[in-house]
């Protein structure tokens, strides 16, 4: 045990020193699927430990959930919410950008998470044509099916291994609501189960090797590949376009109607270059709740910047 985690530690929880943590939109934005409200903060699995984060003044506070102690949370947990992020130099940089100004003002605290690679590819491939509420229904009970528990509560499960996909089988997960999307799953643990791919082995690759290598895997193209590699693959300058984004590329920085989503991709990693998956994280922010208000009105008003007139 380090002596900062040692000081961090009290009685079943860890004090972590990231700054200020908007938890509700690091943990429940669109980065992770099976995060749960519990009173103050969220519950959900990291590693193979059950945990409860909130906010905290300075930081967060992770307590575990699962009896076992907190050898190791402060590491894990560290890790897993990207406490060496310069979000400092972010901030600096992008203070008069005309969309990320405003967003880092209004919406500070949102971090890149640092994902389990296997159960990251496996929600963004879940994810093709789909939603957030969806996504978390079907990776949640692809998790409560076929993963082992380690805690009291139903989603206190570990994600199962491609190993357990690849015996489950298509039908089984078209049966649980995944449709087209089972059998790429199927495909892609089979090829992570078998060795062909080591994600671990990614964290090392360049950008462009690691993205080249995730786009060879059945259904998996380039957004899914970039979801992957920002959330758990430590590609900082990785840049995903879906339409909040490519709406919000050609409203702040005048790009092209007409021009592709492969194109918008690339001439953000060039803009943002190593602050690219942070730059994406609060664009995408900004862009949907200035939707939901425009759409919903009520209280979803009040979380859309000024700026943008809603």
């Amino acid at each position: 045990m380090t002596t900062s985690e040692h000081n961090a530690l009290t009685g079943q929880s860890v004090f972590i020193p990231l700054g200020f943590v908007d938890i509700g939109a690091t943990l429940d934005g669109g980065q992770a699927f099976r995060w749960h409200l519990d009173n103050s903060g969220y519950r959900g699995i990291i590693g193979r430990r059950v945990v409860h984060i909130s906010e905290a003044s300075g930081g967060v506070v992770v307590t575990v959930k699962d009896g076992k102690g907190v050898s190791g949370v402060y590491h894990s947990a560290s890790q897993y919410l990207g406490l060496g992020q310069d979000l400092e130099g972010f901030a600096q940089r992008f203070a008069d950008d005309p969309c990320l100004g405003p967003a880092l003002n209004g919406y500070p605290g949102i971090r890149v998470l640092r994902q389990d690679p296997w159960e990251c590819l496996f929600s963004f491939i879940t994810s093709s044509t789909s939603n957030i509420a969806r996504i978390k229904l079907n990776v949640g009970s692809a998790a409560e099916k076929l993963g082992f528990s380690i805690g009291p509560n139903i989603t206190d499960v570990v994600f199962p291994e491609p190993e357990v996909i690849v015996e489950s089988g298509e039908q089984y997960l078209r049966d649980l609501g995944f449709g087209f999307r089972a059998k790429y799953l199927v495909l892609c643990a089979e090829a992570v189960a078998s060795g062909q791919l080591n994600l671990f082995d990614l964290r090392e690759f360049s950008y462009t090797d690691a993205r080249n290598a995730l786009t060879q895997l059945h259904g998996v193209g380039e957004k899914i590949a970039d979801c992957v590699l920002a959330f758990s693959l430590d590609k900082p300058e990785s840049f995903i376009v879906d339409r909040h984004i490519l709406r919000a590329l050609r409203k702040w920085y005048g790009l092209s109607e007409k021009c592709s989503l492969s194109y918008a991709s690339e001439w953000a990693r060039d803009h943002f270059g190593e602050y690219s998956a942070l730059a994406n994280q609060y664009m995408f922010h900004r862009e949907r709740l200035s939707a939901r208000a425009i759409a919903w009105g009520g209280p979803h008003v009040d979380r859309a910047l000024p700026e943008d007139g809603v």
